[in-house]
């Protein structure tokens, strides 16, 4: 067992265990505590017996009160909080604290996020930029970039992504296609939720001059952590397609969506997959499918390499068209969160 140093918090687990070191956060039944032996450990919630920190801490109850309050216990299985909320304007030397003392149980989250607190609102996305020039016998220039923003509170979750594709062989276009799309999720519970979407392709290659997707549908969120994300969604969508030379086409589909990702071997690395698939209701021919599957490397700070592959699939494409265009793509890019 290992005594406590000065300043240190401490966890008392239920085996009789101790733990000394500094509380980062509780989210679901985990939280992480740093230690100077063994850098950042999980703790199963339900496990620790007693808990004591040494500084105040951002806490949010499970009836979403929201406390900057340090914590002591004084019996097995529950702590002392400070009744003094987040919002407050007064200094801490004219607060008039009220102590409580709550199950450990009652302590929803620990230095939680902003939209977890739900006073506030979660920014997270990326960035990416590849692309390659030569000159000489041949002059090539390619050029992809995209990017993904995410906006979350407690019940709401707003994405906008957007990709473009440019590229050019001897002065004539070989490559011409952007992909753009907004989606708002509305949560009805902590893990479903329900959506609209909307998203605009144009690919000069492909004959489409605009086709725009709208739809609306629900989803699941199977895992929403900081090192593990999968939801899993459905619902209707009405397509409509401008080309450039076919004659144009509007019908209504069902639609199937996966986003998937996963830090590996506990390290900045991440594996990450989407697909969409929408298939038509009046014609089962009128289907679409996109995926894409990757991984992305962190470099410094911020920034990241990534190697992905992109795969687009049309049931029907416009005549003279094939039905499939792939793509394995490297990347530097920019993550914020």
């Amino acid at each position: 067992m290992l005594s406590l140093s000065a300043g240190a918090d401490e966890i008392r687990l239920k085996n009789g265990d101790v733990i000394t070191g500094k509380v980062v956060r509780k989210f679901n039944d985990k939280v992480v505590f740093n230690t100077s032996y063994a850098g950042d450990i999980q703790v199963t919630w339900s496990q620790i017996e007693t808990i004591k920190t040494d500084e105040a801490l951002a806490v949010t109850l499970t009836d979403r009160t929201n406390l900057k309050t340090p914590l002591e216990s004084y019996d097995s299985g529950k702590a002392t909080v400070k009744l003094a909320k987040l919002e407050d304007d007064d200094s801490d030397e004219e607060k008039q604290y009220q102590e409580k003392e709550i199950p450990l149980s009652d302590l929803l989250y620990i230095n939680p996020t902003p939209e977890l607190s739900g006073v506030g609102v979660n920014w997270s996305g990326r960035v990416n930029l590849g692309g390659s020039v030569t000159q000489g016998n041949t002059d090539t220039t390619t050029i992809r970039l995209d990017g993904e923003s995410i906006a979350r509170t407690l019940n709401h979750r707003l994405t906008v992504a957007a990709v473009v594709n440019r590229a050019t062989n001897n002065g004539e276009n070989t490559q011409f296609n952007n992909r753009s799309s907004i989606k708002l999720d509305r949560f009805i519970s902590n893990k479903w939720y329900v959506y609209a979407n909307n998203t605009l392709e144009n690919d000069r290659f492909r004959d489409i001059k605009l086709r725009t997707t709208t739809g609306l549908g629900s989803g699941y969120q199977v895992y929403e952590q900081p090192d593990h994300n999968l939801f899993i969604e459905g619902g209707l969508n009405y397509v409509t397609v401008n080309y450039y030379d076919a004659e144009n086409e509007s019908y209504p589909g069902a639609r199937w969506a996966v986003k998937y990702d996963r830090r590996l071997f506990g390290g900045g690395t991440q594996f990450f997959h989407e697909h969409e698939v929408l298939l038509g209701l009046d014609n089962a021919s009128n289907a679409l499918a996109f995926t894409k599957t990757g991984l992305r490397f962190p470099i410094i700070n911020n920034f990241n390499a990534s190697i992905q592959y992109n795969l687009d699939w049309a049931g029907e494409p416009a005549d003279g068209r094939k039905s499939t265009d792939s793509a394995l793509i490297f990347n530097l890019g920019y993550v914020w969160q």
